[in-house]
């Protein structure tokens, strides 16, 4: 209930900002900022990087938030915006540095597992032991609610890979809750 709620004041203040109403525009950003951070913090290390980040897509928001066809979809837009522009500032800075890991897809986990060892753990130290791309999706889903769908605009990527990449990060997760005994 609470969620449609802010839903609907969401695409009311969409409407208005896009007729150039400034308060609207700066109370759709102050409800969005938090999350911003969170992604840009995955993916920038740096919090100059990370507030270079946000400044540029609250720039590009602005500017082109005429251009959203569907107000629903703010969150999942301005988050991608947001995406890209640490892509951006990671391709300035990250020329020689790889950052990826390789994984075992052949591992099961099993939700309950997951939801269990969320409960007992800070999540943001089992996020450590995944790469970039794992984290945003694990956090996007666990920690900012997005469904899988939305996870695949967000991301331009197949819902199914994205479902491929909860699946391996919770197999990830698991094998480190393992390692280091935190399951009591």
């Amino acid at each position: 209930m609470k969620e449609d709620i802010n839903n609907i004041l969401m695409e009311q203040l969409v409407d208005k900002a896009s007729k150039k109403d400034e308060m609207a525009f700066t109370t759709l950003i102050h409800m969005i900022e938090q999350e911003m951070y969170k992604i840009a913090k995955i993916k920038l290390k740096n919090d100059d990087d990370i507030y270079e980040a946000m400044q540029n897509s609250i720039i590009l928001i602005y500017k082109n938030l005429r251009k959203l066809k569907d107000k629903k979809f703010f969150r999942t837009w301005s988050m991608r915006i947001l995406i890209n522009e640490c892509l951006k500032i990671l391709n300035k800075t990250k020329m020689n540095c790889e950052r990826y890991v390789e994984y075992d897809e052949n591992i099961g986990i099993q939700e309950q597992d997951f939801d269990k060892v969320e409960s007992k753990c800070d999540l943001e130290k089992l996020l450590n032991c995944l790469n970039e791309n794992e984290k945003i999706v694990m956090t996007l889903y666990y920690g900012e609610k997005f469904n899988m769908k939305e996870i695949s605009n967000i991301l331009s990527e197949p819902e199914g890979t994205v479902k491929s990449k909860i699946s391996r990060s919770k197999v990830k997760i698991k094998k480190y809750i393992e390692e280091e005994n935190l399951y009591e």
